[in-house]
Formats: C-alpha cells, structure tokens, sequence
C-alpha cells in the first residue's frame, strides 16, 4: 500500500467510527500502549523494565532514521533545484514557494509553477498595457515637438507638465480663442 492508500483507509475506518483521523490514530496509540503495558504487568520487574527500555531506544532509533531521512530529502532537493536554477538565491524565493514546499510540493516544483505563474501574469499585463498605449493619445508634455497647445491639452496637464511646458504654453495663449 502506497501513504496515501493507507491515509484514506484510516480516514475511511474514522469516518465509519465517527471521528476523525486524528483521534483514531491517537485511540490506536493508547490501545498499543495499554496492550504493552498489560503484557509487561506478568513480566519480573527487571526483565519489565529492561523491554520497556529496548522499546524506547527502538522508538528513539525510528525517529532518529526518519529525521535523517527527511534531512537527505531536503539536502537532494536543494541540490535539484541549485541544478536547475543556479541563479537563485534563498532570498529571490518568494513566501509563497517556500509555503507550498512545507506542504510536500518539491521545491523546484513550486519555484518553478511560481516563476511560471507569475511570468504568465507579467506577461498578461504587459500585452494589456502595450495595447492600452497604442489606443492613447500621446501625453501632454511628453512630446518631442514644440508645437502649440490646445486650452484643452494644457487643461489636461499635471503641474510638473504644465511647469515642463510652460514657455510652449506662453506661446499657444495668443493663438487661444477666450469667449
């Protein structure tokens, strides 16, 4: 059986139980434990103690095996990503990756679906902008040319181009039509 097999087995056996996950697990872990300890109440004391103390190390063991597994995973999934993304610093990755990552999503993975993302809206929005720019008017005081202006187009401006702009402004008020 794959985890996850076996994930959705004890999610199905909670369900059926009317718990959750969780607390099935925890109820397993008591019923071991009170098993354990009902075995070791025949038991002399010394040879009692002696097996409870072989259970902890065996426990210890597990632990210590699972955290080095872990650490290893985590040492290859650096050495991936630095592979593929030699350029990358752990400050250039974003929350967001490092958040998927502590949710079991490689960190390649995540980096990568986040670079191409965030490329895709980048680049959405540039093709939006482009195409906003090319149906605008040009702006005002922006121009190359020192030709008049309209009342209209002076109106228009901010202080700074009216400020850029005011000798062109000068010369455009005498060609005004004021009612």
């Amino acid at each position: 059986m794959t985890k996850e097999q076996i994930y959705n087995a004890i999610c199905d056996v909670a369900e059926e139980a009317g718990v959750s996950p969780e607390e099935l697990v925890a109820a397993l872990e008591e019923q071991n434990r009170a098993l354990f300890e009902q075995k070791l109440g025949g038991m002399p004391a010394e040879a009692a103690e002696y097996i409870k103390t072989a259970r902890d190390e065996k426990s210890a063991a597990r632990a210590e095996r699972r955290k080095t597994e872990k650490e290893g995973a985590l040492t290859e999934e650096v050495k991936n990503f630095r592979r593929l993304f030699p350029d990358v610093t752990a400050e250039d990755i974003p929350e967001a990756v490092w958040a998927d990552m502590e949710k079991g999503i490689p960190l390649a993975y995540a980096f990568a679906y986040h670079t191409l993302a965030e490329g895709k809206n980048g680049t959405y929005a540039d093709s939006v902008n482009a195409r906003n720019t090319e149906a605008s008017p040009p702006p005002v005081g922006e121009r190359a040319d020192e030709g008049e202006l309209s009342m209209e187009e002076v109106e228009a401006m901010s202080p700074r181009a009216v400020k850029n702009n005011f000798s062109r402004i000068l010369r455009s008020i005498g060609k005004w039509k004021l009612n």
